[in-house]
Formats: structure tokens, C-alpha cells, sequence
């Protein structure tokens, strides 16, 4: 993984507009090395909104994150900060402006057995609810953004921003929510215990924050089952949100090269009585 890599990344993000920052970045890593005492690393994967570089300060591994959107960086720190509490983030060690250090999380990306799971997302949501906005207005926004593509029809995104404004419409609960907890933003240490990076921090119901994991591997009625049996999550509102969503994560498996049938079947099948 190299700058450039970094520089791809972000000019899809944000387009042209980030290209003075881009070439602002190597001076603004090494002042920030210099203030916050890091040696910096190499530039990390994944991520969409920022630069991540893994770094060692005072003798400990770190990750430096820095992102073109000042408020966007203060806005993670923020909930970050608000879930510490949960035991399941990195604490944040130095922030300012727009980037922060935080504490390297031993860990390979994926999802973890069900029962830690479910562990995962009760901690998650034990905290304290702070100022963030909205699941009710913000869910459907997503959706209307997305485009057809493959397999994935126009009829099954307008199918889809339907069923997510009846949902987002009908919110009753309200709990800290990662917001954004695909496999990739979870972390399963060498002891099976997960924790999540790069938290949204949105409020609405815990369900949404259980979607992924049921769609996010075969067999999405017995893993809505399994989950279920294991948590006080509510049925209609599990089975709700993954069917408004699973022609957006189909569009998501689509672009990657993997399988979409069994989640377009889905998407598309009449919702169970329950």
C-alpha cells in the first residue's frame, strides 16, 4: 500500500476537489509525526474518507488517521469517544484539526461467531446516546443514490427506497449506532473478541445495526434466525430493514465479483408473517 493507493481511494471519494489536499499530504504527515512524537509506517487499506497510516508512538503500534473534511474527522472522533465505554473501540490517544491517533487493534477483519456477535452489538448499544443525527431521516438517502447495475434493476432500487421510507418512517428506538457495521469496519482478535473501527455514530433502532451480518454471508434466513435466537433484537424490525436493504448490498456484491442471486430473492420475496 503505498500514497498512491491513498490518492485513488479519495479522488473517487471526493473527486477533483481533493486533489490540492493530495499533494499537501506527505508535508502534513511529517508535522504531524513531528507534534504528536510518531514514526510513521506505511499507508493502510480500506477507507474511503481519510488516509490511514500505521505509526508507533512511545514504543506502541498507532494508527494516524487524517481526512480533507475537518468536521468529518471531529465527528468520528466524537463517537468514538461516546463508545469507549463499550469496551469494542480504539481509544483515541491525539486529535486536532483534522486527523487523530488512535490505538492499534490486533485483529483480522470479518465477522465473528454469532454469540460474540451478539455480544458485540449489546455493548455497542449500552452507551449513553449523544447528539448524532438521525437513522429515521438519513436511511433512505443511500438508497436514492444508487444506480442499476448487472443484475440489480431499476424496479428492485425503486423497491428498495420504499421499503426503506416505511422503516426509517416507523423508528421507535433509539440507541448509539455504529452505522456503518459491515465486516470490514469489525476486528476479531486472536481471542475471538471483536471490535469495530471507523464507527458512523448515527441514533435509531439496534436492528439496523445487526444488517449486515445477516446478509453478509449464505444462508440469510438461518443467519436472521440464528442472530435472533441470540439477542432481544425484534423480528419485524430485523427482517424489515435486511429486506429494504439486501438489493443494495447485492448492488455492493455485484461490483466485487461476488454471488447476488440468493440476495436479490430475497430483496424481491413477500416479507414473512411473523
Amino acid at each position: 500500500m503505498t500514497l498512491a493507493d491513498v490518492e485513488r481511494r479519495l479522488l473517487r471519494r471526493y473527486g477533483e476537489r481533493v486533489r490540492g489536499w493530495l499533494d499537501g499530504l506527505p508535508a502534513l504527515l511529517r508535522r504531524l509525526a513531528g507534534e504528536w512524537d510518531l514514526d510513521l509506517g506505511e499507508p493502510l487499506p480500506g477507507g474511503n474518507s481519510a488516509a490511514s497510516v500505521a505509526a508507533v508512538r512511545a514504543g506502541a503500534p498507532v494508527v494516524l488517521k487524517v481526512f480533507p473534511d475537518v468536521e468529518r474527522a471531529r465527528a468520528q472522533v466524537a463517537v468514538l469517544r461516546a463508545f469507549l465505554p463499550s469496551g469494542r473501540v480504539p481509544a483515541v490517544l491525539a486529535a486536532g484539526g483534522g486527523a487523530f491517533v488512535v490505538e492499534w487493534v490486533a485483529g483480522e477483519p470479518g465477522w465473528p461467531p454469532v454469540g460474540e456477535f451478539a455480544a458485540l452489538l449489546a455493548d455497542l448499544h449500552s452507551v449513553p446516546v449523544v447528539d448524532r443525527p438521525r437513522l429515521g431521516p438519513g436511511a433512505p438517502s443511500f438508497v436514492g443514490r444508487a444506480r442499476p447495475d448487472g443484475p440489480v434493476t431499476a424496479e428492485d432500487l425503486a423497491a428498495a427506497g420504499r421499503r426503506c421510507r416505511e422503516m426509517a418512517s416507523s423508528v421507535d428506538r433509539h440507541v448509539l449506532l455504529h452505522g456503518d457495521l459491515h465486516a470490514g469496519n469489525v476486528l476479531v482478535g486472536p481471542g475471538g473478541a471483536a471490535v469495530v473501527i471507523d464507527p458512523h455514530g448515527t441514533v435509531g433502532e439496534p436492528e439496523f445495526d445487526a444488517v449486515d451480518h445477516v446478509l453478509g454471508g449464505e444462508g440469510i434466513e438461518r443467519r436472521r434466525d440464528a442472530l435472533l435466537a441470540a439477542t432481544a433484537l425484534r423480528p419485524e424490525r430485523l427482517e424489515g430493514w435486511c429486506r429494504a436493504v439486501a438489493a443494495i448490498v447485492a448492488l455492493g456484491a455485484h461490483r466485487q465479483g461476488r454471488p447476488t442471486g440468493e440476495l436479490l430473492d430475497y430483496a424481491r420475496s413477500a416479507p414473512r408473517s411473523r
